[in-house]
């Protein structure tokens, strides 16, 4: 659409000022004054059209229609959220866990953390604010739950895309193993090694939070686990036990967030990021491509 608009554009522009400059010099009445007028009307909106295609992801064209709106300055703090999620499922259920702040449940994973280098990195090179909306604690510290000056975001993410000082794909077992055998819902030395498949990265536009009260960006790299035989089994005995701990809920249950229509129960118990867990949603997923092999992490 937007290569579209700049041909479109492009070709306006050409024919009106080449006629323009055709009707000069043939001193033909009007048409230098029509065309210089299209031109003039067209011109303006070409550059910002081929500034347009270097948005090549759906969150910096928002960005750049809120700064063009002048709702988004170069000091603007955005909020920053970005995490991963397992998608586990077993008999067509999907596993999720319940949130110790919220007690809705939820996929197993969290924020991405990163490290003391990277910390200090960010601290010369690209100034960021702990999220204000959050309690800090020794749990959530060096989450990417960060505010970035809206100038930095996106040199923010390239950083993010690059370094070696933050969890990476080639390891995401912290949050799996503090929400699985730190809980007590399975036994670590029964399981075995983890081993997931990559499958994509959700990412929302940059938009106003109507929970929080900032304009955000949340990020979210989605892993599938691959069950051995005997780990099905551990989450099938699961299913027989009653727990406030988990839940296996259908596909259809996490698009109405748990809630029940048709019945008295109306309280959404799912959390609302969830749904970017469904095999379905996959193909609104990026970056599909970016990691083909499974990992092994040994536990």
């Amino acid at each position: 659409m937007k290569i579209i608009k700049l041909l479109i554009l492009l070709f306006i522009s050409l024919v009106s000022s080449i006629s323009a400059i055709y009707c000069e010099l043939k001193s033909i009445p009007v048409g230098p004054m029509i065309g210089s007028l299209i031109a003039g009307i067209s011109i303006p909106y070409l550059f910002p059209s081929i500034v347009d295609l270097t948005d090549n992801e759906n969150w910096k064209s928002s960005q750049r229609k809120l700064i063009r709106a002048g709702i988004l300055r170069k000091e603007t703090a955005i909020r920053i959220s970005f995490a991963y999620l397992f998608r586990i499922k077993v008999d067509g259920k999907y596993f999720l866990v319940q949130n110790s702040r919220t007690k809705k449940y939820q996929p197993v994973g969290g924020a991405y953390k990163f490290t003391e280098q990277e910390e200090a990195y960010l601290r010369d090179n690209i100034p960021v604010e702990n999220d204000d909306r959050i309690p800090g604690n020794r749990i959530t510290k060096r989450d990417y739950r960060l505010l970035v000056k809206n100038k930095y975001l996106r040199k923010f993410i390239r950083r993010f895309n690059k370094t070696q000082y933050r969890e990476n794909i080639e390891n995401l077992s912290r949050e799996f193993m503090e929400e699985i055998f730190s809980t007590g819902i399975l036994d670590k030395n029964l399981f075995g090694v983890l081993s997931y498949k990559y499958c994509g990265r959700h990412m929302t536009n940059v938009e106003l939070s109507n929970v929080f009260c900032h304009y955000e960006l949340l990020l979210a790299d989605i892993v599938e686990v691959q069950l051995s035989d005997v780990q099905e089994d551990l989450f099938r005995n699961l299913m027989k036990t009653e727990c406030d701990k988990y839940h296996f809920v259908t596909a259809d249950e996490i698009k109405t967030l748990g809630v029940k229509f048709g019945t008295n129960e109306l309280a959404d118990n799912i959390a609302n990021h969830t749904p970017k867990i469904l095999s379905e949603n996959t193909d609104e997923l990026i970056l599909r491509n970016k990691y083909k092999e499974m990992i092994t992490v040994r536990l």
